[in-house]
């Protein structure tokens, strides 16, 4: 069993003159600063299978770190840690098919071609292997899934506030009911939720990111196949490699279950996803809520870094 540890709550996420300049140079570096143009990505699309994936990458040296976020997320996501980690290692942001800057495509979501597409987009970016995979929420999911089916080019992981392939499941029997209809949740989330926790600049951006017909349709297609890439996932080897398990610490989910038992289900499934990967601790990272890279970047850095140290160490004179 996994031993718990904590993070305490760090500083404000725009705390910190360093990284807070860090933050507005890249914003300047990009465009944002000035015009906000959505229309601009901060990185470069790269031909991949039948349309064209963005990936933002921000400094220099190995092993590099590669981000994959969330249901609905993109590349914006990670801001906060990518401003962190690019004075010392390359790190790099990208959109799936269909979300942030990257175009539409008509290859199936499953769990195959999703891990495709990351590969041939770190390819063409020229993105050094054996990377470390960072994955938050059901981009946690999905790394766990690239890891089984790219074993040669993951060096460690990540998982921020994972998805549990066994998750829906384990809900289930803890008696809570979780939505599944993509149209449905998209109804019930306004697009100003795309902003949360991002620094003003990006604010518009992101939710005129939301807001665009091509967004919704990546949310639907990615949240209809989630049941089939979670199975499929559960059924993939777990190749051992240095990682690190983070987990919420506010009570994030009280409304409907004000008696705690989606949290408690929530935080025994971090608990078993690090007993699988062979996690010796999982981090509890107080004061934040599910959005982890968002509210409390450092802890994700820290994670980072602790990986970074064991695949270094682990490395032959």
């Amino acid at each position: 069993m996994p031993v718990l540890s904590s993070l305490g709550a760090s500083p404000p996420r725009a705390s910190g003159l360093g990284v807070l300049c860090g933050i507005v140079l890249m914003l300047c570096g990009t465009g944002f600063g000035a015009a906000q143009d959505v229309s601009q990505p901060p990185g470069i699309l790269y031909p991949v299978a039948d349309t064209t994936i963005h990936v933002n990458c921000m400094g220099s040296g190995a092993p590099a770190v590669m981000l994959e976020a969330g249901l609905g997320g993109n590349s914006l996501d990670w801001t906060y840690v990518q401003a962190r980690v690019a004075p010392t290692h390359r790190i790099c942001a990208y959109d799936r098919a269909g979300a942030g800057w990257s175009g539409r495509t008509a290859r199936p979501r499953n769990a195959a071609n999703m891990a495709e597409e990351l590969h041939l987009a770190a390819v063409a970016a020229k993105i050094s292997t054996p990377f470390i995979l960072v994955g938050h929420s059901f981009g946690g999911l999905l790394s766990q899934n690239y890891l089984a089916r790219y074993p040669g080019e993951i060096a460690g992981l990540v998982l921020v506030d994972s998805m549990h392939p066994d998750q829906f499941a384990r809900f289930t029997e803890a008696g809570v009911d979780v939505p599944t209809d993509p149209h449905g949740v998209l109804g019930h989330t306004p697009a100003a939720a795309a902003a949360y926790g991002l620094p003003e600049p990006l604010q518009a951006v992101a939710i005129s990111l939301a807001r665009s017909g091509k967004t919704r349709v990546f949310v639907v297609r990615e949240m209809s196949a989630m049941l089939q890439i979670a199975h499929d996932v559960d059924a993939e080897p777990r190749p051992l490699r240095p990682i690190r398990v983070l987990v919420h610490g506010n009570r994030e989910w009280d409304v409907p279950y004000p008696d705690g038992r989606m949290e408690a289900a929530w935080r025994a499934m971090q608990a078993d996803l690090a007993k699988r990967f062979g996690a010796s601790t999982l981090t509890i990272v107080e004061g934040s809520g599910h959005e982890i890279p968002l509210d409390r970047p450092a802890a994700v850095v820290t994670a980072i870094e602790d990986v970074v140290r064991e695949v270094v160490a682990a490395r032959p004179l």
